[in-house]
């Protein structure tokens, strides 16, 4: 069971409050600690990308606050710094490397806080820098009520896609996807069975898809979470809902314990793989993609997921099942089933949707779980959306404890991501993804800060939308661009290739780790989707045989320093740019 948080209010510089995130004037940007006189040598790089930086800042100018009443900028600096030409002087043969210390500390200082604007990016500094806004905050996944259950080690997990919501790309074998079939639900409504044979091979589906060997399988490989997506229809009935158009097993979810959801949690919990409750799919569809049960032909993309964002009775049927799915995860605790790390409220809510609605919801739905299972710890999802949530969650009233952030950071579905037509830009994209994938540490310490502590709930290896049907498989209102992202694939077949996608999700792994951890997407692929020269980018599991995971994390080695520099093009060989 998991230990009830005592706490009354969070804390931020030992100061009780009631609202989820730091203040901008409790932030502060500090020199990071791994960061010291004997190895500040090795930094050079990273310190002359500061001064190019940093200095045209602010108009050039930054303030101290041990020095009241003066100006400063890079070319004048404090005078008993000792440096008369400048920042050029810092670290050069034959200073006190201490004090350039303290006084780049102070120089990074100064210039955040003079800084006006306070976001995910004023505190990046090449990743000299961290932001700090207390002990609470900082490496969060220590202050977690579960880490003791995770071996002290953060989250690191994989996500359960494609067995209780088909996704057309994951589970391509299961029917023949299109405009017709496209989702769960149109599968369920398909004229083209009978009812029978479409329970039947979901049965199949639920009962083969996974096996108890694929727990065993992620245990053995060092992973501690599994985070599960479900259909708000499996908690249908118990809610006094039709769940139609959908079929669900014909076990009671609430007492059966042979249910293939409850079968797949007891696996987990037999080889030490707690689970995250996920509602991906929401009455009404939260998002009009394939992965909510809904896929939207609405050809206007912002208009996905507004059924569910303008009409309340989605709402408040989200909110009763979630009520649901508490009571569940008290029966299951109840049958000494007590692997559940948290509940996810709802699966990424349509990016374009107002997130004041949003909160609201979240608001309302913590408040009437938290009635059932008080100390049960609740993930909210982001919705891809990040600066926001530091003003909507500061909202009167968000007095919640043991509640984290969920985000998503993927390189595979904006046209800046994969845009690339030739084999030098393939290779030069994948670099920037690696080199950008350190920058995301500085948003996620944002978002730790002045939201939620914060987890990374999806992740891939995938810098292109590539892989067959990732996108949907309609031929209309799909969000696919041909910018020539997919016909250089097979070039990445050699060991420069596995070498860098290898740095790439170590990358990823490295600031992930800072906060609460990560949770990949997605374990496997069917026997169809394996053959798509994706997947391996996509199937943790399929990516563990090529190389680019350890076969053990709990044995790798030095991966809290693989963003101290950027990708080092001396040991690449970029294939020629095109004329």
């Amino acid at each position: 069971h998991l230990p009830v948080v005592q706490e009354t209010a969070l804390q931020f510089n030992g100061n009780k409050i009631y609202r989820a995130g730091a203040l901008f004037t409790e932030m502060t940007c500090r020199l990071d600690d791994r960061i010291n006189a004997n190895n500040i040598q090795s930094y050079t790089e990273n310190l002359g990308q500061i001064w190019g930086s940093a200095c045209g800042l602010n108009r050039g100018i930054f303030t101290l606050v041990d020095y009241p009443g003066e100006t400063f900028n890079c070319g004048k600096l404090p005078t008993d710094w000792g440096a008369p030409n400048g920042v050029a002087d810092f670290f050069t043969p034959g200073r006190d490397m201490e004090k350039d210390l303290k006084s780049l500390g102070m120089y990074i200082g100064g210039v955040f806080n003079t800084t006006a604007g306070i976001g995910p990016a004023t505190c990046s500094f090449n990743g000299v820098a961290h932001l700090w806004c207390g002990n609470s905050r900082y490496e969060p996944w220590r202050r977690t009520p579960w880490v003791s259950l995770l071996g002290n080690k953060p989250i690191r997990g994989v996500n359960i896609g494609g067995l209780f919501v088909l996704e057309p790309w994951i589970n391509r074998g299961f029917t023949k996807w299109g405009d017709e079939i496209r989702d769960q639900s149109t599968y369920c409504r398909s004229p083209n069975m009978t009812a029978a044979a479409k329970q039947k091979d979901l049965q199949d589906h639920w009962d083969k898809f996974y096996t108890e060997e694929d727990f065993k399988m992620m245990a053995s490989l060092g992973l501690n979470v599994a985070r599960l997506p479900v259909g708000w229809w499996y908690f249908a009935a118990a809610t006094n809902l039709d769940p139609s158009p959908y079929y669900t097993p014909s076990n009671n979810i609430m007492t059966d314990l042979g249910h293939p959801i409850t079968r797949v949690i007891q696996w987990a919990a037999k080889y030490g793989v707690h689970i995250i409750l996920d509602l991906h799919g929401a009455p009404g569809g939260q998002n009009g993609l394939d992965n909510s049960g809904i896929r939207s032909m609405d050809p206007v993309a912002e208009r996905w997921g507004d059924g569910w964002f303008y009409g309340e009775q989605y709402r408040v049927q989200t909110v009763n099942i979630l009520k649901t799915m508490t009571t569940y995860i008290n029966m299951l605790s109840s049958n000494g089933i007590s692997n559940i790390l948290m509940l996810e409220l709802m699966n990424e809510p349509w990016v374009f949707g107002d997130m004041s609605v949003v909160r609201d919801f979240y608001v309302e739905a913590i408040s009437e779980v938290r009635k059932i299972n008080s100390s049960l710890p609740i993930l909210v999802c982001d919705a891809f959306r990040h600066e926001e949530w530091h003003w909507l969650l500061r909202r009167k009233g968000f007095s919640f404890e043991n509640v984290y952030m969920d985000t998503h950071l993927y390189h595979a579905f904006n046209p800046s991501d994969v845009a690339s037509d030739n084999l030098h830009d393939d290779m030069m994209k994948q670099i920037t993804a690696s080199n950008m994938a350190c920058g995301y540490g500085s948003l996620l310490r944002y978002k730790t800060c002045s939201s939620l502590p914060t987890l990374t709930g999806e992740w891939s290896l995938a810098i292109d939308d590539c892989m067959g049907f990732l996108t949907g498989s309609t031929s209309s209102a799909n969000q696919f661009q041909d910018f020539g992202q997919c016909k250089n694939l097979q070039s990445r077949n050699n060991a420069q290739w596995t070498q860098l996608v290898t740095d790439f999700a170590a990358r990823q792994r490295t600031v992930f780790e800072r906060e609460l951890g990560w949770v990949f997407w997605t374990w496997k692929v069917d026997d169809v989707a394996i053959k798509d020269i994706s997947a391996k980018y996509w199937s943790y599991k399929e990516a563990v045989k090529y190389g680019f995971f350890p076969k053990d994390l709990r044995t790798e080695q030095g991966l809290m320093k693989r963003c101290d520099h950027d990708v080092d093009l001396s040991t690449v060989v970029l294939p020629a740019p095109p004329p």
